[in-house]
């Protein structure tokens, strides 16, 4: 079974926002031995200058795989344009308005590396960043948000986490997304993100060509440490801070989906169109891109 994850952070020991070259493609050796085929690098919060400079080294690296390693397929931004009042375990002190002035100042030339963006809605005035971001090819997600709407985004991130919980007394995105035939929508199986009973209901409303499986691997997952610092705060084995605030998972991508499955929550059919198929629609990948994932050596495959 070949996946790609959309969301993760790192792993063994490697942070995506401020790993070494050689740190990538090791990550991409490792990964691609667990099935993942592609994957984007997702970045947090961080001040401009240090974003820019991670996003160019990312398109450099990407230029440069070998053979035997999973495809940076682009970047996923999730820090910068969240909304303060839903940050998570991110730093809201290196939080911007969402804009396009703001996006270019991170990016530069390098913005055709970037897949996905992850913003708060309610605070992109006019939907500018939105309309910009989804004209040029890179999907707008709506994350770390407290709308009510979806405005123009064409995705969401973490669906239900570090967004307004469902409630029958009004609407919002985490319901709107839901319940969207035209959304794509990000959902961590690992069963402590979202309990089992909410995956269930998500899996049975949600429009099944709109589902993408997602780790939110941290650098900590299967690096052996019992800790490690990750947006300037410790985070321990398990994902979490010292006050238990969930900072990402310590499953890879396959081990959700073996969670999904042993569960009888997901079948494999179903786990293979939501971890694969679905996000080679939603990024929109090319003839070229595809084959490269298909032609991955089944020897470095489970």
């Amino acid at each position: 079974m070949k996946l790609i994850d959309t969301h993760i952070h790192g792993g063994f020991g490697i942070n995506f926002n401020n790993c070494s070259e050689a740190d990538f493609h090791t990550f991409a050796k490792n990964i691609l031995a667990r099935g993942i085929v592609g994957f984007c690098p997702t970045l947090v919060g961080d001040n401009p200058p240090s974003l820019k400079a991670r996003i160019e080294l990312i398109k450099k690296v990407s230029k440069e795989q070998e053979e035997n390693e999973a495809k940076i397929l682009g970047v996923h931004l999730e820090g910068t344009f969240l909304s303060p009042k839903k940050p998570g375990i991110q730093n809201a002190g290196t939080f911007l308005t969402p804009n396009v002035e703001n996006f270019e100042k991170i990016t530069g030339d390098a913005k055709d590396i970037v897949k996905i963006v992850t913003l708060a809605p309610e605070l992109d005035i006019n939907q500018e960043l939105q309309e910009y971001l989804e004209a040029n090819g890179i999907r707008a997600h709506a994350g770390h948000t407290t709308s009510d709407e979806l405005y123009k985004v064409s995705g969401t991130t973490h669906h239900f986490n570090a967004m307004e919980p469902l409630t029958h007394k009004k609407s919002n995105v985490a319901l709107k997304g839901l319940l969207s035939d035209d959304i794509y929508s990000e959902i961590i199986g690992d069963s402590l993100h979202v309990n089992d009973d909410m995956l269930k209901l998500f899996f049975r409303i949600k429009n099944k060509d709109k589902i993408i499986l997602v780790s939110d691997a941290l650098p900590v997952a299967h690096s052996g440490l019992k800790l490690i610092a990750f947006c300037g705060k410790t985070i321990y084995e398990g994902g979490k801070d010292k006050d238990g605030t969930l900072a990402g998972s310590s499953m890879f991508l396959d081990e959700i989906v073996q969670n999904l499955l042993d569960k009888n929550i997901l079948n494999e059919k179903e786990v293979q169109k939501a971890g694969y198929y679905n996000v080679i629609e939603h990024l929109k990948l090319n003839e070229a891109e595809v084959s490269a994932l298909e032609n991955l050596s089944k020897d470095n495959l489970r």
